[in-house]
């Protein structure tokens, strides 16, 4: 999936690329002025004077000012507004509560909803999803821009969710229910691919090439490569929660033995603490396995960049190192030793910040 645009149009949809390219260089940016702006995106002084004349008459984009004078008169300086736009994000990934919040175009918080999620499922999970965007839509302080949803699951581009086990969903057009509920743009991606998105658009890595492995009451991860994100054929790349590490193991939820999700969840690791295990080895045994299961994907993708997205433990670390030495010794040395695995900085609002993402890339073309 295409994060941002890089490049001028073509004759096609030339105007709407174009302002794409614009929006991309004002994104996070200090201030530019139209000279810049011509610069950077190639396209024409008249061109870009045009575009943001559009833009500020939308308040999508603000002056600033005179900036400082190179030669002759200071140019006026321009900058995304980021408050003119909000954007409802949810995150169904944790299994006991239902996160929503109001966020501005650089994904600062405004509000939060929470609702109680243990246990919810199917009907009742869509019926608890749109009240807790019906809540948080009360609470934005001008226009949307859409709503993102980060959820567990196999889903397509299109919004449809194949199959969230946890959620009991199947073949679920969620992004059409809740567009046709709410008359918004609704962007739905699976969690793992939301907190990939929220680590190459917002996280501490300037990486074209990005593993983002999420866990909470599954597992799976995100891929960035080539600085666009990857899905694979029927949606399901980073589907590593089903990778077999142990042929002995126990049952998974999914019918196989062995799966890394019948290991390495936050329920299972939280209970084994909570149980009086040693938290060094229950550490060591998830760290182990998550390092197995991770070694083929690296491997086949030659991926460098790992990221362990917030799991809720005070133990991210210590997985992370855990990981990252068992993965070393079932690859190629010279491919093992570079990989580096870390936890994220994003923290507990990782999907979030992707769903976010999810809408803004979607609906402005900027990441």
């Amino acid at each position: 999936m295409l994060l941002r645009v890089d490049a001028k149009a073509g004759h096609r949809d030339t105007r709407a690329t174009n302002r794409r390219l614009v929006l991309q260089s004002l994104f996070r940016s200090a201030g530019r002025s139209r000279a810049d702006l011509a610069r950077q995106t190639g396209l024409t002084p008249a061109t870009v004077s045009d575009l943001v004349a559009d833009l500020l008459d939308e308040g999508l984009a603000e002056e600033l000012g005179r900036g400082p004078a190179k030669v002759g008169k200071p140019s006026t300086l321009l900058k995304l507004n980021e408050k003119s736009r909000s954007i409802i994000a949810v995150d169904l990934s944790d299994s006991s509560i239902l996160k929503a919040a109001v966020m501005d175009l650089e994904g600062e918080v405004l509000h939060r909803v929470h609702r109680e999620f243990r246990g919810v499922t199917g009907e009742n999970a869509v019926a608890l999803t749109e009240q807790a965007i019906t809540e948080a839509i009360s609470l934005a302080p001008g226009p949307l821009l859409g709503v993102g949803v980060g959820t567990p699951g196999i889903v397509t581009t299109g919004g449809v969710v194949v199959e969230a086990h946890n959620l009991g969903w199947a073949d679920l057009d969620l992004a059409q229910r809740l567009s046709d509920t709410f008359g918004l743009p609704v962007r739905i991606s699976n969690d793992a691919n939301a907190a990939a998105l929220a680590e190459f658009s917002s996280g501490g890595t300037a990486r074209q090439n990005l593993m983002v492995v999420k866990i909470g009451s599954g597992i799976g991860a995100g891929l960035v490569i080539n600085g666009q994100q990857y899905l694979g054929e029927r949606f399901a790349a980073g589907e590593i929660g089903h990778i077999v590490v142990r042929d002995d193991g126990p049952v998974c939820r999914c019918g196989n033995r062995g799966c890394l999700e019948a290991f390495v969840t936050v329920p299972l690791l939280r209970a084994a603490l909570e149980a009086g295990e040693d938290p060094e080895r229950v550490v060591a045994a998830a760290g182990q396995n998550l390092g197995l299961a991770l070694a083929g994907p690296v491997s086949v993708l030659d991926i460098q960049h790992v990221v362990v997205a917030d799991t809720g433990l005070p133990l991210q670390d210590g997985l992370c190192r855990t990981a990252m030495s068992s993965l070393r010794t079932r690859t190629l040395a010279s491919l093992g030793q570079s990989v580096a695995v870390r936890p994220s900085d994003l923290g507990d609002d990782v999907v979030l910040l992707g769903a976010n993402v999810l809408v803004l890339s979607q609906e402005l073309g900027v990441a």
